[in-house]
């Protein structure tokens, strides 16, 4: 048997169980799946292995499931090789318990003790369990084929050790029946942008929208904004504003007070500044005329148009309705110049509209969740395949496939309760994360307390959601830029642990409690006077608030560039953290190993960690970003104040050979930024060379600080 022997395809892969080869002279047992050896292991040859044939035991038809297992009688160590596709993930197969982190990692770098790989264009997850087991390496080895492999050591004995296969994971297991990644997978782009609706309501005209733009070009488009979005106010009102117009004629007539120069204006203010320009429409059709002029496009209930509630008109998401009203829309829109749009109200025309026709006895439950799919793929048809496509809001399944990204959360503001519901629903949500989509957390308003500010930001430039601000151009103050531009842009992240929805911990939305009516846009709850258990009373019900960690309070993100593998811990106060010690593991770092630990927001170097790491105390909605660096033999870069990856946004390359260290970074002209250098006892490393920037050392301790100004975009350095 040839154990090389796989046939790479794009096609459909099958709901099928994986068929085992066994080669006693070789001690070489392979399970294939789709022509490729997904598990191949490996133990010394002549001993005697227990294993599970393909199609025995734990089978399911639904909740696809192939359990195979490992004994022998005499221990031995196997060598585990998993291939799965280039770009698979490491996931944890289970969602983070209380006191554990919830996972971010990165396509193809592998995490002390995280037991699952899930090959992201098959949607094949495969996980393991039952002894103690290492990986032999820090990243996946990829081939010439498309394909990489992993490998890791485990110690058999009679005990079972054993594999789950489950082939259509989030689509037969989660429940996601349209993802279909081998057609489809979303954008990967990440996206940092400027809302208009948070800081105009629909009180936006052109003259803001330039404005913004033109501030946004000199502070933080350096820094890595790229998008600007108007919301809700360009349009005439009610839509169509004529009965007799198409829905596409109606968004494309703008109002013309605010917009006299129309769509044009505004794609073109935006592209003057460098920035891309992104638009919001929504599902609603608001025109009574219009079901006059069109009762062919809209649901009826005997004599009556249907309304619903939080919405109005119900598109019949009919093909013909589609083709004349929807597609043109997004067609449109295209062609005008957004790279970048945003539809609205879905919920309401699913879950408030089509729903409300099946209660009705209208249609049927499966023909609504149709008619809504269809209505999302017109939107996706018009468009194109390049234009980035955001669904909001809530995470429904028949966005799967059709949307880049997705938000999780209800409308956002400056108060706690905002704040601390795109923290939570962030964590409930984080399982779907550049699988399905991109989540969003909806828009961040900076308007709010520096701390809560900098827990908000730091969490979506971590983990790689939608990073989306959304005040107005008074609110950023140098203090709030500074959190702003430490946070962008975000990072590519992706979800690091798999597993259903836990629906064990409540939602976390608006609430009354105790007189507060935080949900207010229009008169948002001051809490700076209001005590840290009201506070949380106000956000909702803190779930294990006695513990030390409980669930969304702590991260740990996976930090992979060529050359550098690091991790860093985000710990946010949900509620009040007290001090504590932590084990390694539940970051997923080896507690068998020293780590050089520093602090990013308090700019602090923690000294070595091995063990576990000594938390400090955090007040509510506080948070604390810890970069944990395998302790080197030589000198090294440990972080700096460019980003809160520390650093993986500024430096592009770093190398160490022949008693220099290398660095080739990236920044913005004319400013300067700290990067900490750590080197072993009694070396100092100064700069030797310097292309493209000034450089100032300082020596910190156990530190030496390059304080490095930037002449040019690219900057190198030869440190001796």
């Amino acid at each position: 048997m040839n154990s090389e022997r796989f046939h790479p395809t794009l096609t459909e892969p099958p709901l099928a169980h994986a068929l085992h080869r066994w080669d006693a002279d070789r001690g070489l047992l392979v399970y294939e799946y789709n022509g490729v050896n997904v598990i191949e292991v490996q133990v010394p040859a002549g001993t005697d292995l227990g294993f599970r044939h393909g199609s025995d035991g734990s089978m399911q038809s639904v909740q696809y499931l192939q359990q195979v297992y490992l004994a022998c009688e005499r221990p031995c160590t196997a060598l585990v090789t998993l291939r799965l596709h280039a770009g698979s993930l490491n996931l944890r197969p289970r969602r983070a318990a209380a006191e554990q982190a919830i996972l971010g990692t990165v396509p193809g770098a592998l995490s002390f003790g995280v037991n699952g790989l899930y090959d992201t264009a098959w949607d094949l997850l495969i996980d393991w369990h039952g002894h103690p087991w290492s990986w032999l390496d820090e990243d996946m080895k990829g081939d010439e084929n498309g394909f990489a492999t992993a490998s890791f050591a485990v110690r058999l004995t009679m005990s079972a050790f054993y594999l789950n296969l489950r082939p259509w994971y989030y689509a037969n297991t989660l429940g996601y029946s349209f993802h279909r990644p081998w057609v489809r997978r979303p954008s990967q782009e990440t996206v940092a942008g400027w809302c208009s609706w948070e800081a105009y309501r629909r009180d936006i005209d052109i003259h803001k929208v330039s404005a913004v733009a033109e501030f946004l070009h000199q502070n933080l488009r350096p820094y890595g904004l790229t998008h600007l979005q108007v919301d809700d106010g360009y349009q005439a009102m009610p839509l169509p504003v004529r009965g007799g117009m198409t829905m596409a004629e109606g968004w494309m007539t703008c109002d013309e007070e605010k917009f006299p120069g129309g769509h044009a204006s505004i794609v073109s203010a935006i592209r003057k500044e460098g920035l891309t320009p992104a638009i919001w429409v929504n599902a609603n059709i608001t025109n009574p005329d219009f079901a006059v002029h069109h009762p062919e496009a809209v649901i009826w209930n005997g004599e009556e148009a249907l309304k619903g509630e939080w919405i109005d008109f119900l598109y019949r998401c009919d093909p013909d309705t589609l083709s004349l009203h929807v597609e043109p829309l997004f067609a449109v829109l295209r062609e005008k110049g957004y790279k970048y749009v945003k539809i609205d109200a879905i919920r309401h025309l699913l879950f408030d509209g089509l729903h409300e026709c099946v209660r009705l006895g209208l249609m049927s439950n499966a023909d609504a969740s149709a008619r809504f799919r269809a209505f999302m793929e017109a939107g996706r048809r018009g468009m194109g395949e390049n234009v980035y496509y955001l669904a909001s809001w809530g995470e429904m399944h028949e966005v799967v496939g059709v949307a880049d990204a997705c938000r999780i959360s209800m409308d956002a503001n400056p108060t706690w309760a905002g704040v601390r519901m795109q923290l939570f629903e962030s964590a409930r949500w984080y399982h779907t994360h550049r699988v399905l989509f991109t989540n969003d957390p909806d828009h961040v308003c900076v308007r709010t307390k520096p701390q809560w500010a900098r827990s908000v930001l730091s969490l979506v430039s971590l983990s790689g959601e939608l990073y989306m601000l959304s005040d107005t151009q008074q609110a950023y103050t140098p203090e709030k830029l500074d959190i702003i531009r430490r946070t962008l842009p975000p990072l590519q992240t992706c979800a690091g642990e798999a597993g259903p929805l836990p629906t064990d911990y409540p939602a976390y939305t608006w609430t009354k409690l105790h007189g507060f009516a935080v949900q207010s846009h229009e008169t948002p709850v001051s809490m700076e006077d209001v005590g840290a258990e009201e506070a949380m009373d106000i956000a909702g019900w803190a779930p294990d608030r006695d513990a030390n960690h409980p669930f969304s309070s702590l991260w740990s993100f996976a930090v992979s560039r060529p050359g550098r593998r690091w991790r860093v811990m985000l710990r946010v106060g949900t509620t009040p953290l007290g001090q504590c010690s932590l084990p390694l593991e539940r970051l997923a770092l080896n507690p068998e190993k020293t780590y050089l630990a520093y602090d990013f927001w308090a700019q602090k170097f923690l000294g070595e960690v091995r063990g576990d790491f000594r938390c400090r105390a955090l007040g509510l909605g506080e948070c604390q970003a810890v970069a944990f660096h395998e302790k080197p033999a030589f000198p090294a870069l440990i972080a700096s104040d460019r980003h809160v990856s520390m650093d993986a946004v500024s430096v592009l390359e770093e190398s160490y050979a022949g008693g220099k260290l290398y660095l080739r970074l990236r920044g913005v002209p004319g400013e300067a930024f700290a990067y900490h250098i750590w080197a072993p006892a009694g070396i100092h490393p100064g700069c030797e060379r310097a292309v493209a920037c000034e450089v100032v050392p300082t020596e910190n301790g156990a530190l030496t600080t390059l304080r490095v100004r930037f002449t040019r975009e690219e900057a190198e350095l030869w440190l001796a």
